[in-house]
């Protein structure tokens, strides 16, 4: 199995050249990096919404009967 695949990336860097093979995997593993961190900005994002929520009920107080 292993060789089938160095043999891949061989007959791939033959036709295409070495820094396309390169700049192609790099590209790859970047979109998994973005992939992640936009899923951890998303949730944050969240977590401060939720937060703001928080102190706003916090701030304001639960509604109560205002006196006279």
């Amino acid at each position: 199995m292993l060789e089938g695949s160095v043999v891949g990336w061989f007959n791939l860097i033959s036709n295409i050249g070495f820094p396309s093979v390169v700049a192609l995997y790099l590209l790859f593993q970047l979109e998994k990096r973005l992939v992640s961190l936009e899923s951890a900005v998303e949730d944050i994002g969240e977590h401060i919404e939720e937060r703001n929520e928080q102190d706003e009920f916090v701030r304001r107080g639960p509604k109560s009967k205002k006196k006279r």
